[in-house]
């Protein structure tokens, strides 16, 4: 039987299936660390993902199955040569799919590839996150992350009482 032939499935908190080769999965470090080596001796087809919404775990299939069966993702050089993410990762595919992301999908797949195990995806994200925020002012940061200002002390006496404490 051919690794074509065997389809395992990955399963969001919310109860959407996504289809996936062995290989796919494997990408996950969560599952390939309890899955046989030969996919002709796998018996457990069915993989939950119980922390990943739909959204997001169809977002980290989508890359999986990129990087597994049309390209896979070159190492992310260091030091970068730019600030702009698409002069960083040349791969247009890679590139243009993490720019096009929104905020929470970002946040998502960081959290996602921290806990399913993915290092190429959780590099990606975190270098498009760090594209992203770069040079924003600290009033943007604090929107971007939901941080209250903190409030503005008149004269400078909250100083003198920070400091006597």
């Amino acid at each position: 039987m051919s690794d074509e032939q065997i389809m395992m499935t990955m399963i969001s908190c919310d109860g959407k299936e996504f289809p996936v080769l062995p290989k796919v999965a494997r990408m996950c470090g969560m599952f390939a660390n309890t899955m046989e080596e030969d996919d002709n001796d796998i018996t457990d087809f069915r993989l939950e993902c119980p922390k990943l919404n739909a959204d997001t775990l169809g977002k980290v299939v989508e890359y999986c199955n990129h990087f597994q069966t049309v390209e896979k993702m070159m190492d992310i050089d260091t030091p970068f040569k730019s600030e702009e993410l698409d002069e960083i990762v040349t791969q247009e595919w890679y590139s243009k799919w993490a720019n096009n992301l929104t905020r929470p999908q970002m946040f998502g797949l960081i959290e996602a590839a921290n806990y399913l195990d993915i290092p190429e995806l959780l590099n990606l994200m975190a270098l498009a996150w760090a594209c992203h925020i770069k040079g924003k002012s600290v009033e943007e940061m604090q929107k971007i992350f939901g941080i209250t200002p903190p409030s503005s002390r008149v004269n400078g006496e909250g100083d003198t009482e920070m400091k006597e404490e």
